[in-house]
């Protein structure tokens, strides 16, 4: 008796089979025991790499394309930070430390200071792979492409750890849906652990992991950001470990808790008066007042004394030590349509409540007064509160599925794609916007947001405004009409 299967390599009724000869074959054809198999161009044995690859978050890595937080250090500025920091990874400082924590208050300029060393640990030779959390950028706000995205990087740099992880992922196809620890253990870790070094180089030279944003990952969720602290500890305590770790994130207390709980001894820095902000934040005023003064469409308008002392020092004391409050200045008057002497006057022109003691009293002002200029006052909430219940959901639904034009035409027919971008035009010095999703230039301005007492007719109600949408995400959202 003879039996036929054409066009399929597995029965119906079969299961899945990693160590089967027919599989992702085609065109498979078994006649009187004889086995022929015609192999379509392309097929092969299944990469157990592919789900690395399909975990990976390319914005989350240097110089990655599309990431609106991109920024680095202004010439000049931060140097003891960055002379601290590299001392530490040349092993300069007298102290052994695997891991080193640099934190401070939001806008103090962590993320900067970390692009700046990831740029320079490539001018200098220094083997680094990076991570940037952002949380307003649902490829990278959550710890699950964390290792995934190492990984990719660490493969570069040792082409063998390829193989090393192959193995492991063929023993466990699911392993990147283990807990973070056991990723670590499992394919972090052994990737340059289990490769014998070249006997003419028995010294390794270390690779800097570098992380940012450690509390815009999962901000939800806290547990993750301290799974992540202590699965690092953990890989620094093993023999021969390759590594040396830098983590940038604010100072929030269940990370310093987490800190604190580590076997390990970390090296910390804290951005604080001791590093003279108030110079770098002058400096980088003038650098950039001197940059619009020739970059300007309208720079041919402005005098030769402009801007005098007191503008630059105004900007200055208002920044309070935090670079965010300058940075968010200068960019509205680099890109406003309006003079920038103009621009300059409406910023100055800004009045905040003479009892407030809030630190972020100037910075709130800002956010006010630029958010005051927008045209469409409704349509910009709504965006504004669209993207922050995008944050709110993205750990139950794919945020690939969500399309914020697409939804808030549903949910409001006058909400075309034209009028949205339009209604944003004004607000290219806190956000940008791609038609998917907003992109906040900084984790300051969804802070700000959601708290009333700061944001006042600006503060967004999430939970409100999830319940006005929800039929329109309902409508839109594949999941939903799936019965998912």
């Amino acid at each position: 008796m003879s039996t036929v299967y054409e066009g399929s390599s597995r029965h119906p009724n079969s299961g899945p089979s990693s160590t089967s000869i027919l599989k992702n074959a085609t065109n498979v054809r078994i006649i009187d025991s004889s086995l022929t198999i015609i192999q379509s161009p392309g097929d092969g044995v299944s990469d157990p790499l592919k789900t690395l690859y399909e975990r990976v978050a390319p914005n989350a890595i240097l110089n990655a394309g599309g990431r609106a937080d991109e920024v680095k250090c202004y010439p000049g500025t931060r140097e003891e930070v960055i002379d601290l920091t590299e001392r530490w990874m040349d092993g300069k400082d007298g102290v052994a430390h695997g891991m080193m924590w640099l934190s401070g208050p939001a806008g103090a300029g962590k993320s900067a200071i970390l692009q700046t060393i990831a740029e320079r640990c490539k001018e200098r030779g220094i083997q680094a792979a990076n991570f940037f959390f952002f949380r307003s950028d649902p490829t990278r706000s959550t710890a699950r492409p964390l290792v995934a995205t190492l990984l990719h990087q660490i493969f570069k740099i040792c082409p063998p750890a390829r193989q090393v992880v192959a193995s492991a992922l063929a023993n466990d196809p699911i392993l990147f849906d283990a807990s973070i620890q056991d990723q670590f253990d499992q394919l972090l870790a052994p990737a340059l652990r289990d490769i014998p070094q070249p006997v003419e180089s028995p010294a390794r030279r270390p690779i800097v992991l570098l992380i940012d944003g450690l509390d815009e990952c999962d901000s939800e969720q806290k547990s993750s950001q301290r799974q992540i602290v202590r699965a690092f500890d953990s890989l620094l305590m093993q023999n021969n470990c390759p590594f040396l770790v830098l983590v940038a994130s604010r100072a929030e207390p269940h990370i310093t808790m987490a800190f604190k709980e580590l076997a390990s001894p970390v090296k910390s820095i804290f951005l604080d008066e001791q590093y003279q902000p108030e110079k770098d934040i002058r400096a980088f005023v003038t650098g950039e007042f001197a940059r619009i003064k020739t970059s300007h469409h309208l720079s041919h308008m402005l005098s030769n004394h402009w801007p005098s002392h007191e503008d630059t020092e105004s900007i200055v004391k208002k920044s309070s030590g935090q670079f965010i409050f300058a940075a968010t200045v200068m960019r509205y008057m680099a890109n406003s349509s309006a003079s920038p002497k103009l621009s300059l006057e409406r910023v100055q022109g800004i009045q905040v409540p003479v009892a407030a003691n809030s630190p972020f009293l100037h910075l709130d002002a800002i956010y006010k007064y630029i958010l005051s200029q927008a045209e469409n006052r409704e349509a910009v909430m709504d965006m504004l509160s669209m993207e922050l219940l995008f944050e709110t959901v993205k750990a139950v639904y794919d945020p690939a599925f969500y399309a914020l034009d697409n939804i808030l035409h549903t949910y409001n027919s006058r909400y075309t794609p034209q009028l949205l971008h339009s209604c944003v035009s004004d607000l290219t010095a806190i956000l940008q916007f791609d038609g998917l999703h907003l992109e906040f230039f900084h984790a300051s301005l969804p802070d700000f947001l959601k708290d009333k007492f700061r944001a006042g007719e600006y503060h967004i109600d999430v939970d409100a405004f999830g319940a006005k949408i929800l039929s329109a995400i309902w409508m839109t959202t594949p999941d939903c009409h799936d019965g998912k």
